[in-house]
């Protein structure tokens, strides 16, 4: 299972880049968890809409789902050059209302997610976990020959994250909250800190910060981070891939 970081930045892109995106490959197939600002011409440099066995949204705010439309632009255009046979499925939760009614296109299939849904995509085994965000929000753990990666999606500390997150082979975090930042207010969202101590508790291998501040200070996040957690820590950057095998 190889991950690739199309975007990481939360809220808006900074300097040409993406918010949140990552590319999932597997030996079957590849899968786009969520669809931020920026995302789409990340993702064309790496594979093709039609190469998609489906995408999955954690939550419906923009810094997550923004390029879902133009997504569905490169899908309409698969289905009419019948490069694709068959809708994209895209998995999201069905709230808030107004923001799931905007996502329904004719060109793919959207199905909701709890944190009862188990589905399977391109081979792998997903799980969801309701997380503590402003809106309805889901961390991600994918599956796949023995290996397990999971994203804790936009989230405050919650305790019930160590248990999902257990034992991960690698673990995106997100880290939007950092001293002298004035990037984000912080509501629903954790320091690195809060993260790294998730990791440490779960034990993790390897630990990821993602969903960054444009005026963040990484070697300090980076530091303390490494200070709590004691596996490897990295900040999250534009094209880093990671891949998991035994």
């Amino acid at each position: 299972m190889k991950i690739e970081i199309l975007g990481y930045w939360g809220g808006y892109p900074k300097d040409g880049g993406a918010t949140t995106g990552y590319l999932i490959t597997t030996d079957e197939g590849k899968i786009l968890l969520d669809c931020g600002s920026g995302v789409l011409s990340k993702l064309s440099t790496k594979t093709k809409v039609e190469e998609l066995s489906g995408v999955i949204l954690t939550h419906l705010h923009y810094d997550h789902m923004s390029d879902i439309g133009v997504l569905q632009y490169a899908a309409f255009g698969a289905l009419r050059n019948k490069r694709m046979i068959d809708k994209i499925k895209v998995y999201a939760p069905n709230e808030p209302k107004n923001f799931w009614d905007f996502i329904q296109n004719e060109n793919v299939d959207s199905i909701p997610i709890t944190e009862e849904s188990h589905i399977q995509i391109a081979g792998a085994e997903i799980e969801f976990l309701s997380v503590k965000h402003t809106i309805p929000c889901y961390a991600v753990k994918i599956s796949y020959k023995g290996q397990v990666f999971v994203f804790s999606a936009d989230t405050e500390y919650i305790d019930s994250l160590i248990d999902f997150a257990r034992g991960a082979d690698l673990f995106f975090c997100e880290a939007t909250i950092c001293e002298g930042s004035v990037h984000t207010v912080g509501k629903g969202h954790m320091d690195a800190e809060q993260a790294a101590t998730i990791a440490k508790n779960a034990g993790v291998k390897t630990l990821v910060l993602t969903h960054l501040p444009h005026d963040g200070n990484f070697g300090l996040m980076k530091e303390t981070a490494s200070s709590i957690f004691e596996g490897t820590v990295y900040m999250a950057f534009e094209n880093e891939s990671y891949i998991l095998s035994k």
